[in-house]
């Protein structure tokens, strides 16, 4: 049978193999089968088209508060129609803030917070470009101004194959999504679970008590986690975990000891590199290498083409068919996409990053990586978390700064460890004890704010 849309419309595809398979768990429990999420986005279909003008090369905003049934199924219709979806945070700026303006730029009048679907459903024409647009979401902005990123249906396709070989999720797989739509990491998890006719297990807000429960009981089975969430997991229940449970690990770095931290507790850490611009994800560590590959983020994908540094770090570049054609009115990109950040392979092939671009600290006239001089300053007994800097100085040019959640009245032990593990130009010269380390609500650090606490004064 054909589907409209038929690269990326696997709700469809799911409900006429598996009509009765749980397609969405939501937050209360409720549970929707495949059959009825499909029916209810034809439904959407016969509502939307004519409300909301939607048309082939349409955009229609969508800053949904929580994940449930009326809003996915007015995204697959909205897919359906030809159009293409704009995600943004319900919270943020974008709606209600300085950057509310923003959306006429770009085209979207109004976004819908909110969605009752009822009517018949509706006729969606036979669609399939691969180059039609399919999503548009803004990147985190950890790294400074967030910047609407422009995803096809080929882009989504090629990423949701990618991330299916790699990590290997089937239709038995429940897989746990806390993360928000409106960022990459989210949202395909919907995609890959709809292509695998697998279960989302949605908590609309992260608990790590609630999460490491979901994983103990077997109730999930893989989730997405960044850093930040997967500490306080383990922080909260220890383990041991099923051994079939999978964590997705990106996001940011996430340091070589929780990685291990978490494999001795039972679980398959997957540590993963991606970004909004490559639909996700980059390069995954693949199933059964997760022990040797700690302080990586494993192999590129199938179809990624990825530049890197050898011995030595350099900018990565990436290239293939996951990758967007670039921004939202700006000129589609010429030459592989740039990301930013710093990297190199080793000699197994594993991609290591060390940081962005951005973040090199060069005092003295020599390089200093913050990722190297975080690792060693976390491994301090007393340090719970930490976060390394370049603050602008006179006589140095940057100083290395550390941010560090620890005991304040350690910092002679801390800073002699230091001393002991790094060379001298890598040794902070400033440290700040701070109660909790900086996050915007995407779990990510705060970089603006984690700059203006390491530059006030010892």
């Amino acid at each position: 049978m054909e589907h409209p849309l038929a690269l990326t419309d696997w709700l469809a595809a799911a409900a006429d193999l598996t009509p009765g398979a749980v397609a969405l768990v939501e937050d209360d429990g409720a549970r929707v089968t495949f059959a009825e999420l499909d029916h209810l986005a034809a439904c959407a279909v016969g509502q939307l088209g004519p409300s909301f003008n939607l048309v082939p090369t349409g955009l229609a905003g969508f800053a949904p508060f929580g994940v449930k049934r009326e809003m996915l199924a007015a995204m697959w219709a909205t897919w359906r129609l030809g159009a293409a979806v704009m995600l943004v945070d319900p919270e943020g700026p974008m709606l209600f803030g300085s950057d509310a303006g923003a959306q006429q730029r770009w085209g979207v009048p109004s976004f819908v917070t909110d969605i009752e679907i009822d009517g018949e459903p509706g006729y969606a024409p036979g669609i399939s470009d691969p180059n039609l647009l399919h999503t548009v979401l803004l990147t985190s902005g950890s790294g400074g101004e967030p910047r609407p990123v422009r995803l096809t249906h080929g882009n989504v396709a090629a990423a949701v194959d990618a991330s299916t070989q790699r990590i290997g999720n089937t239709a038995d797989d429940k897989w746990l999504l806390t993360l928000p739509l409106h960022h990459i990491g989210g949202l395909s998890v919907l995609w890959r679970s709809a292509a695998a006719g697998g279960a989302v297990v949605v908590h609309d807000r992260f608990d790590p008590v609630r999460s490491a429960r979901a994983m103990l009981d077997g109730s999930i089975t893989i989730t997405s986690l960044v850093p930040t969430m997967l500490h306080r997991i383990l922080d909260a229940e220890p383990g041991p975990y099923p051994d079939d449970c999978v964590v997705l690990l990106g996001g940011a770095g996430s340091g070589q000891d929780l990685v291990e931290k978490a494999l001795d507790a039972g679980l398959r850490v997957q540590q993963t590199y991606g970004m909004t611009e490559a639909c996700s994800q980059v390069a995954t560590v693949v199933a059964g290498d997760e022990r040797r590959s700690a302080g990586t983020v494993g192999r590129p994908l199938e179809g990624m083409r990825v530049t890197a540094g050898a011995g030595e770090p350099a900018e990565i570049l990436v290239d293939g068919p996951a990758i967007s054609p670039g921004y939202l009115g700006e000129p589609d990109r010429d030459g592989p996409h740039r990301t930013g950040d710093l990297g190199m392979f080793d000699d197994a092939g594993r991609l290591v990053v060390v940081g962005r671009l951005d973040d090199l600290i060069v005092s003295g006239g020599e390089n200093v990586y913050p990722i190297t001089v975080a690792e060693v300053v976390r491994r301090h007994p007393v340090v719970d978390r930490v976060e390394v800097v370049g603050i602008p100085d006179a006589e140095w040019g940057e100083v290395v700064a550390a941010v560090l959640v620890a005991d304040m009245d350690a910092r002679a032990e801390i800073e002699e460890w230091a001393r002991l593990q790094l060379v001298r130009h890598q040794v902070p010269k400033k440290w700040v004890f701070v109660d909790s380390i900086p996050l915007l609500r995407n779990g990510k650090v705060d970089r603006k704010r984690l700059l203006e606490l390491a530059a006030r004064s010892d």
